[in-house]
């Protein structure tokens, strides 16, 4: 088993975290991680917010929760807020290849962000469920920017590594031949 798939194996989503303040260099060490994900064309279409002093960290928490999810997000120590940002793809590309792979670039790259993380010592979980609007306007983040995605971060606290359900790979594997 190589050292990436015991990461990938240790990485779970963390909803239970310890009162500690994630260091800021963990923080860029996650982000220099997601920056190395590919990107189509090398657009890298994202931009991350970083809650992370008490004030900041409350205000996310609670605009990260919703009526019957996320309820768990006041334990977390740090927010990323991830915004979709504009792709310049070249103008060169035929116009049949201008699709718009901005959720994908982003979802490789907190995938790297998130193994960063596990290899760090922290946990993290992707919050698809928040109040766009009010995150926004708290951080003032320009209005025509879209949060794609936030991930809520911090120690976890405990270090047991929950047993991975998943499909046999015969359901995801079909060989062309």
């Amino acid at each position: 088993m190589t050292e990436l798939i015991k990461i990938m194996n240790r990485r779970q989503s963390c909803r239970k975290f310890l009162e500690k303040r994630v260091e800021d260099e963990k923080i860029v060490a996650c982000v220099n991680a997601a920056s190395l994900a590919p990107s189509a064309c090398n657009t890298q279409p994202y931009h991350f917010y970083v809650a992370n002093t008490p004030e900041t960290v409350a205000t996310a928490a609670e605009y990260c929760k919703g009526d019957s999810v996320n309820k768990w997000v006041n334990g977390a120590a740090a927010f990323v807020l991830v915004t979709q940002e504009h792709a310049n793809m070249p103008a060169t590309l035929p116009e049949a290849s201008r699709r718009d792979f901005r959720q994908y670039d982003i979802g490789l790259a907190l995938e790297n962000f998130c193994l960063e993380a596990t290899e760090l010592g922290l946990g993290t979980c992707i919050l698809g469920c928040f109040n766009e609007e009010k995150l926004k306007s708290s951080f003032r983040i320009p209005s025509p920017k879209k949060i794609a995605l936030v991930i809520a971060m911090g120690y976890p606290e405990s270090e047991e590594v929950r047993p991975k359900k998943r499909r046999a790979l015969e359901e995801s594997i079909t060989y062309l031949r």
